[in-house]
């Protein structure tokens, strides 16, 4: 902020009004960490230019923005504009105006509408500081004007809504739950965007997005497969937490308060299968959700990648989701298998998606879980063969040396052997010396019929 401030006052000594703006002075008044800071000021691009290092991103300068470089730190500098002509992205045209009171009009909330100036005193024309106060999020002017300027924030109204204790205001409630399907205009990258700013926020906060998405009308237009899950029943002896599986996302997510954005993610959507692998006919008074975990997987991959996600976030997710009921089976699964399994490079994930999914179901079950020693037997098999295991593939046996013993050609029986004798050795926990090693090839070898 100090560094922002001088950068403020060189621009002012140019004979110019220059503010801080945005994010930075809504942090201020919350005592939030700032998040970003940015600047307006009626200085002309070409001044900028000539006087600061400047970077022109993308057509940004069209629209009257530039990035400076000041004291090596990259900020974005805007003129004071109005904005028109929108197509629910971005306006058509832009036309910079002389002072703050005219800029801050087409701005989208009132919190994010304040200014600083130089003296660090905050600027609020539009009752953003009222609002803060009263934890409210309100559209600068006319909800539906905002709203039609670009869809998107109406996405954004639930997000800033979701830190603790907030709520749209009823004029602005009103116009989303009129005009979410208009969300549907907005593209994939933007809406996943959302979702990742959401999730990086604490599990509490994220959970009260996923629900202020629900209760704006948006959730199921931009995440329809986890709006399902609230039709979609548990026995409430075994998840007091909540009766819909919905419910059961929700409080989990409550615990993931530190975790990194993609465990939320992958919490969020472990259950998601449920929705297609239900089955009442089984038990009749009962759902049974077999094979839900498989099911989840391959939906959660279809999910994010319409959203934009990058392949490695939809691979620690999908890894996730798809093996998030084996760990409940931990303490009587064999070694090798976890031993793939904790060498994955999403094993961190997927601990914590189990491990909010053991705990959600509140103190009732805490006391019944043997979560700690879960961890305790995966650290002991990792600390011992993850210098043997790479990429979940086991490095202990060399293919060459099985088709040299057995005599055997290059095939799918040498695959299989090794796997055998590989797992062989992590399941009884030997000590994998040449001539354990050979015996085993051999033995193997006889079991597959190698002649």
């Amino acid at each position: 902020m100090d560094k922002a401030l001088r950068l403020l006052k060189e621009i002012i000594s140019l004979g110019y009004d220059t503010y801080i703006v945005g994010g930075a002075p809504r942090d201020i008044i919350m005592g939030s960490p700032i998040s970003d800071i940015d600047i307006a000021t009626n200085c002309p691009m070409n001044i900028l230019q000539d006087k600061f290092i400047t970077y022109n991103i993308g057509q940004s300068k069209d629209f009257g923005i530039l990035v400076v470089l000041y004291e090596e730190t990259p900020y974005e500098v805007a003129q004071f504009r109005t904005e028109s002509d929108y197509n629910g992205y971005r306006p058509g045209k832009v036309t910079t105006v002389s002072n703050i009171k005219d800029d801050v009009k087409r701005r989208d909330f009132t919190i994010n509408a304040m200014a600083i100036d130089i003296d660090g005193e905050i600027i609020d024309l539009v009752g953003g500081v009222k609002d803060i106060k009263r934890k409210l999020i309100r559209t600068v002017g006319m909800p539906e004007d905002r709203f039609n300027e670009d869809y998107v924030r109406m996405i954004r109204a639930a997000r800033f809504a979701s830190v603790e204790g907030f709520s749209v205001e009823l004029l602005t409630r009103r116009a989303i739950r009129k005009m979410y399907k208009l969300i549907n205009l907005v593209t994939p990258e933007r809406i996943g965007l959302e979702i990742r700013k959401a999730a990086a926020k604490p599990g509490s906060q994220f959970a009260n997005f996923i629900l202020m998405l629900d209760d704006l009308k948006l959730l199921h237009q931009i995440l329809p497969e986890v709006a399902a899950m609230k039709y979609f029943y548990h026995d409430m002896a075994f998840h007091p937490e909540g009766k819909t599986v919905f419910d059961h996302c929700i409080a989990g997510l409550r615990l993931l308060e530190n975790h990194h954005y993609l465990s939320k993610i992958g919490y969020l959507l472990h259950d998601v299968g449920k929705c297609i692998s239900f089955d009442d006919s089984k038990y009749g008074w009962k759902m049974s959700y077999y094979g839900h975990a498989h099911t989840g997987a391959i939906l959660s991959r279809d999910i994010l990648q319409r959203l934009r996600f990058d392949d490695n976030s939809i691979s620690a997710v999908e890894f996730a989701v798809q093996n998030h009921m084996k760990f409940h089976d931990v303490m009587s699964m064999r070694a090798s298998k976890i031993a793939r399994m904790v060498n994955s490079p999403y094993y961190l994930t997927l601990e914590d998606v189990a491990w909010a999914d053991e705990f959600s179901r509140g103190q009732t079950f805490d006391t019944l879980s043997n979560f700690d020693d879960k961890l305790i037997k995966i650290k002991e098999i990792k600390d011992k063969w993850e210098h043997r295991v790479i990429n979940s593939s086991i490095k202990i046996v060399d293919g060459k040396l099985i088709m040299k013993l057995l005599n055997i050609k290059p095939g799918p029986l040498v695959g299989k052997i090794k796997k055998s004798v590989e797992e062989h050795i992590i399941d009884e926990g030997l000590d994998p010396t040449d001539e354990i090693i050979t015996k085993l090839i051999i033995k193997y070898g006889d079991e597959y019929d190698v002649t």
